[in-house]
């Protein structure tokens, strides 16, 4: 025999939750990966050594760089994705969710910029990490 009418509106009700959830974690997490890579190019942008050169110098790298005018696009497009999840959770739900674009710059620095990041510092992460997941848990929807 089938399910009840209440059986099945009560599974598309859930369905839509868990979409509208995964909508709201992936906008979140797209803020987040935004995040991670302006600030990446904005490093790229004004170099990895000082130059000596002064804020002359780096006044006309940060006007100049193509990696700084993406880094600023990119941020644009990080705000868009903010506001958007802004508008399906609570404030104390997506916050947290900004705590995760310092593991994704030590990540990016370590990988991309060949930084060297010590024990200290990848406890320090995982410890972020699980913080985020026990202050947001369940709740994104």
């Amino acid at each position: 025999m089938g399910a009840s009418r209440s059986q099945r509106t009560r599974r598309g009700k859930d369905t839509r939750s868990m979409t509208a959830t995964l909508a709201t974690l992936l906008l979140l997490l797209g803020s987040v990966a935004c995040d991670v890579t302006g600030q990446v190019c904005f490093k790229l942008g004004v170099g990895h050594e000082a130059d000596g050169g002064g804020e002359v110098s780096l006044l006309h790298k940060v006007l100049h760089s193509p990696w700084i005018a993406l880094g600023v696009a990119v941020y644009a497009l990080e705000f868009v994705l903010w506001f958007a999840a802004l508008s399906r959770t609570q404030l104390s739900i997506a916050f947290p969710f900004t705590a995760l674009g310092y593991v994704g710059v030590v990540l990016a620095s370590r990988y991309i910029l060949n930084e060297r990041i010590s024990l200290r510092r990848w406890v320090g992460i995982g410890t972020i990490v699980v913080g985020v997941v026990l202050v947001t848990g369940q709740q994104l929807g």
